[in-house]
């Protein structure tokens, strides 16, 4: 299994519009790996290309990683930063299958399907729990949170288990950790650097959570501009095994 992390960036990106501070500021004069575009991961399956989000800076991140051909599109939220660059595939040249739960995609419906989607996307609803079978794939989607539908997923291919959060809170429910336990890589988003950020996993505690559960490796990303530089991300998971921390064109495989 191959994946591309196209953007890695969180809801404002890396640098942010309007934004003086120091993180930013590095990552207009320096670029490379200080900067990200939003997140969306591309996971090259046997026979099947699955873009995970299309977030509003989707165009660029297709043209830069040359990617020409998707089978399908599985889309974890509705905040914009997820599927905000949706509308950029009404001149995608082909059909496409578009992965979303019912509710989820009912929202979507709301303020981002036009009719030249409904023409080009064939909806395939999951559910969560309930896996999707890709001859040798599987695909099961879990409950990121309760209150609003978010969904990460678990990709498994022959023996080997990828588990990709979403926008996962700190508070895990203990089906979601059974879920994560003992993967062979673990993916969670960390906008920010340490509690107590409310919202979403922080990096330390998704260090934690990758002990608790077993995961043999863990990345990092959805990185905000208020959490660490890149750099001294990447020195901070040093002390950790098998902890990286990811940036916009990282290719792994698994």
């Amino acid at each position: 299994m191959k994946i591309t992390f196209l953007g890695t960036g969180a809801a404002q990106g890396i640098p942010a519009i309007n934004c003086d501070c120091e993180h930013c500021t590095r990552a207009r004069s320096e670029g490379g790996k200080l900067a990200r575009e939003r997140s969306a991961v591309l996971f090259s399956l046997p026979g099947y290309e699955l873009l995970a989000d299309t977030p509003p800076d989707v165009r660029i991140l297709v043209l830069k990683n040359n990617i020409t051909h998707l089978d399908g599109i599985l889309v974890t939220s509705s905040s914009y930063d997820h599927i905000g660059g949706i509308k950029e595939f009404e001149y995608w040249r082909e059909n496409v299958d578009f992965l979303a739960e019912d509710t989820l995609f009912e929202l979507i419906k709301q303020e981002h399907w036009t009719p030249r989607l409904e023409e080009l996307m064939f909806h395939v609803p999951y559910y969560p729990g309930a896996s999707l079978y890709f001859g040798e794939v599987s695909i099961v989607p879990f409950a990121a949170r309760q209150r609003r539908p978010i969904f990460g997923f678990s990709i498994k291919e022959k023996d080997r288990r990828v588990i990709y959060t979403s926008d996962t809170q700190g508070r895990l429910t203990n089906y979601a950790r059974h879920f994560m336990r003992n993967c062979d890589l673990l993916i969670v988003n960390t906008p920010a650097f340490e509690p107590p950020a409310q919202e979403q996993i922080t990096v330390v505690e998704a260090l934690r959570l990758r002990e608790a559960v077993g995961a043999k490796r863990l990345i990092l990303t959805h990185i905000d501009h208020l959490n660490r530089p890149h750099d001294e991300l990447e020195r901070y998971v040093r002390q950790y095994p098998e902890v990286a921390v990811a940036y916009d064109g990282m290719v792994v495989e698994v």
